[in-house]
């Protein structure tokens, strides 16, 4: 006759649940923390964006003779592939809403809410990032 295997057994009796109250205030803490750092990243990757935009403007104009109204005919065909990867991006951002609200179906209330928090100021921070790009194009 076939036997069963032993399953471990897990002793949570030490397990001390007043430690835990505090976890959701370090939780969103930390979630906050990452938000403000993955914005300030952000920011300076929009700053050294620009900077490196009026130099290969200025270093074309100057290697190619270019004038100023071709200048302006390549920045709009560069504006117009930056609004396909827009697209692009709306897209990903649809699917990962939904990946997300599936992983908040099989969690614990608790825990649902604050990844649902956590990815509402993830996507706030990637909606802002997005339009201070689009501003500097």
């Amino acid at each position: 006759m076939a036997t069963l295997p032993n399953f471990p057994n897990f002793d949570f009796s030490g397990l001390d649940a007043s430690k835990l109250a505090g976890l959701d205030d370090k939780l969103v803490g930390a979630v906050r923390d990452a938000a403000y750092i993955t914005i300030g990243f952000g920011v300076l990757a929009f700053q050294q964006a620009q900077v490196r935009r009026r130099e290969v403007v200025q270093a074309l104009a100057d290697r190619f003779g270019t004038s100023k109204t071709q200048m302006d005919e390549m920045l709009t065909s560069v504006e117009a592939q930056i609004a396909k990867l827009d697209e692009r991006f709306d897209a990903l951002d649809a699917k990962l809403d939904s990946a997300v609200v599936k992983i908040e179906e099989r969690l614990p209330e608790q825990a649902a809410v604050l990844v649902g928090q956590a990815h509402d100021l993830a996507k706030a921070a990637r909606k802002q990032m997005r339009g201070l790009i689009r501003t500097a194009a």
